[in-house]
């Protein structure tokens, strides 16, 4: 039997059914009885990330400690945090419970070592509370990181995950996804330059075919390791 899953979501919604629905795809199973078995906390109603690390919001280490408490107490053998953002309070989260709590950003670093050869550039695409906080570069420091202009990262990029037609908000995907797209096709990228999905809602609209280049999202390395850890 496979360990149960806990997922701390709602960080936002879309993004926690993504995660589940790249779990279930990455499931070895010959009948419907082996997939792994989820318990999801989905909270829309956890504080923004970005508005308290930018000053502009309450904290949202009680509301995701407490979904990892709650989690734990329903039987989750292990847990994993349906959001890249809130991976800067992954150490708060661990301290109140007594089961594993996976690190997708460690997972991911992982992940891009074996593939990606050292210096090799990856152009992020995150929160700005993201990147105040440096977390992809204390993961991510054998690699080049490039990061949008400013001004790009607030009208355009943030606009794109929180803005009032912005993906959490589950409008105009497609919109949102041509904006994206037209972005990274004006930027004079090599052709090894690796596009990195750094806000779950930015990899909802990436398409590699559309964009013709390399999209890492964290998601898929999340979900590969919860199989591997759920089945052990």
């Amino acid at each position: 039997m496979s360990a149960i899953v806990g997922i701390i979501g709602g960080m936002g919604p879309l993004s926690t059914v993504e995660l589940m629905k790249k779990i279930v795809e990455s499931t070895p199973v010959k009948i419907e009885q082996e997939h792994i078995r989820m318990l999801v906390d989905n909270r829309p109603q956890i504080p923004d990330r970005t508005d308290y690390i930018l000053g502009k919001g309450p904290s949202p280490i009680p509301m995701l400690q407490n979904s990892a408490v709650l989690l734990q107490d329903w039987g989750a053998d292990l847990l994993a945090i349906a959001c890249n953002t809130a991976h800067v309070f992954v150490e708060n989260i661990k301290a109140v419970v007594k089961i594993p709590v996976l690190n997708m950003l460690a997972v991911l670093a992982r992940d891009l070592e074996e593939k990606l050869p050292v210096g090799n550039e990856v152009f992020l695409l995150t929160t700005s509370g993201a990147l105040k906080t440096g977390i992809f570069q204390q993961y991510l420091w054998r690699f080049n990181l490039r990061v949008p202009p400013q001004a790009i990262q607030d009208n355009i990029i943030m606009d794109i995950i929180y803005g009032k037609e912005g993906i959490k908000t589950a409008k105009n995907l497609d919109h949102n996804q041509k904006r994206i797209s037209d972005y990274i096709e004006s930027l004079s990228l090599s052709h090894e330059t690796v596009i990195l999905a750094g806000c779950t809602e930015i990899g909802l609209v990436l398409d590699e075919a559309q964009i013709g280049r390399t999209v890492v999202n964290p998601l898929g390395s999340l979900a590969l390791e919860i199989v591997k850890q759920a089945l052990l």
